[in-house]
């Protein structure tokens, strides 16, 4: 049988104890908290630059995907054609949009690395591990389109069409039966009039 003072004594450690993991876990918590500020500062300033293989082109793209610099070589209009450009500006882009998203996973990659999932937290809840998709790798660019034929090679008629055929011709009119008397028939047209 307790006494009430062993009694108040156990609840007391208890207390205590229960007031240590409290303590510990907002610790936890306040670092955590410091450390995703730091790293969504850190994130939001990211960029990249990247140039083409060429050098005639090169973009800066921001922490949300954004073109902030582009700049073109002083001869990429001589060495390029306007559809090849555009296609490297859209690649270079992309590239730099994926290569900010990496960077960004990867800075808050040690703060989600020993969280449990809601579904080991909570029984019966969802899991949240697949809402969130890895981000790829940045595959090959996409494939160059076959070339357009030079346009100082077409006329204005264009060579891979052919010739469109003929207008028809329009059909003779019918020749009027002629009347012996050549007058004009009552119509709407004539109003009566003779």
């Amino acid at each position: 049988m307790s006494t009430p003072g062993d009694d108040r004594a156990q609840k007391e450690a208890r207390n205590a104890a229960m007031r240590e993991t409290v303590d510990q876990l907002m610790d936890k918590f306040n670092r955590q908290t410091a450390q995703l500020r730091e790293a969504q500062q850190a994130a939001s300033e990211l960029s990249a630059e990247l140039s083409s293989p060429d050098g005639l082109v090169k973009v800066t793209v921001d922490a949300q995907g954004t073109l902030t610099d582009l700049t073109l070589a002083q001869t990429t209009f001589e060495r390029t054609r306007p559809e090849a450009l555009a296609r490297t500006i859209k690649d270079l882009i992309r590239q730099g949009t994926l290569q900010v998203k990496q960077q960004q996973a990867e800075l808050f990659r040690p703060l989600t690395a020993g969280m449990p999932d809601l579904s080991e937290i909570v029984e019966g809840a969802p899991s949240l591990a697949g809402l969130m998709p890895d981000i790829p790798d940045f595959t090959e660019p996409e494939p160059e389109p076959a070339p357009a034929p030079d346009p100082e090679s077409q006329t204005i008629m264009r060579r891979d069409n052919p010739v469109p055929p003929p207008a028809p011709k329009p059909a003779p009119r019918r020749p009027r039966p002629k009347d012996d008397d050549d007058e004009m028939p009552d119509s709407w047209m004539t109003r009566g009039d003779r």
